[in-house]
């Protein structure tokens, strides 16, 4: 009996080995959309203000060799702004909910077909440089660090493994008749992650953003993305924003996103936030 159990063990953990992504494929295009998501822009200015942020989203993506997959997420985001200058900020989701799709889990084999899983993390600061005049654009700096708290590979959900983003953005502000004010927001970046004991993939990130503002509402466009240089690794999304200040201190933030590939996703989200003034 010792020979047809080290045979089935054989191909046991072959069939394991092969449907788990290893090395050059761990790539957003073989795991779930939330691993490694293009990360929206944040404005160049600062407010000296205390941000809690708590949300419901909702996806649909079509992963490469799959079929259609739901999941849900329970989005987060604190933010303190500091001198007019400084922000530090940590976000992300304590947990997924997903589902795979028969034909998803046909082809990847996961662990499982449904559940919850650990989601990531993000901490992230802003340092504006400078105040922009005429031409000249408001500028600041960014810094995302991605912690390894997502499940582990077998799950295909997330990336277990840490990551980090450097953007460079450039805004200008127009004020226009009225209370109305138009922004322009450009941003470039670098992306960085782990692939297992393999080393690290390089992505080109970037993103276009447009917004206009007539208290109390708000209404952002945006168009985002990262380049890698291996595969499954070049998502696009495009986003529409839509800011109501309910009170003095609270916002009601709905928003919707359609990334192309890498994979393919529709998310929906809608989110509470309050502010909290911290300078005089």
């Amino acid at each position: 009996m010792r020979g047809p159990r080290f045979v089935a063990w054989v191909v046991l953990t072959a069939t394991v080995a092969a449907a788990e992504p290893m090395g050059r494929d761990i790539n957003p295009g073989v795991l779930g959309p939330n691993a490694l998501p293009t990360l929206a822009a944040d404005a160049p200015w600062v407010r000296d203000e205390l941000h809690v942020q708590l949300g419901l989203a909702g996806q649909v993506s079509t992963p490469e060799g799959g079929g259609r997959d739901v999941s849900m997420l329970v989005p987060f985001r604190v933010e303190l702004g500091l001198y007019r200058r400084i922000a530090f900020w940590a976000e992300g989701s304590p947990f997924e909910l997903f589902q795979y799709s028969p034909e998803t889990y046909a082809a990847w084999q996961p662990r499982r077909s449904k559940g919850i899983t650990r989601a990531d993390v993000r901490l992230g600061t802003r340092v504006r440089l400078w105040s922009g005049a005429g031409l000249l654009p408001t500028s600041a700096v960014r810094v995302v660090l991605k912690t390894a708290t997502g499940e582990d590979l077998y799950t295909r959900r997330f990336l277990d493994a840490p990551a980090y983003q450097l953007d460079w953005t450039n805004a200008w502000r127009w004020h226009l008749p009225g209370a109305t004010r138009l922004e322009a927001w450009a941003t470039v970046g670098f992306l960085a992650w782990q692939q297992g004991a393999v080393g690290q993939n390089d992505a080109f990130t970037w993103a276009t953003t447009v917004v206009a503002r007539a208290e109390p509402v708000s209404i952002s466009v945006e168009a985002r993305g990262y380049v890698g240089w291996v595969r499954n690794d070049a998502p696009v999304t495009f986003a529409l924003a839509t800011r109501v200040a309910l009170t003095a201190h609270l916002d009601l933030l709905v928003s919707g996103a359609h990334t192309v590939r890498d994979p393919p996703s529709v998310d929906l989200q809608v989110a509470l936030r309050v502010r909290v003034p911290t300078g005089e």
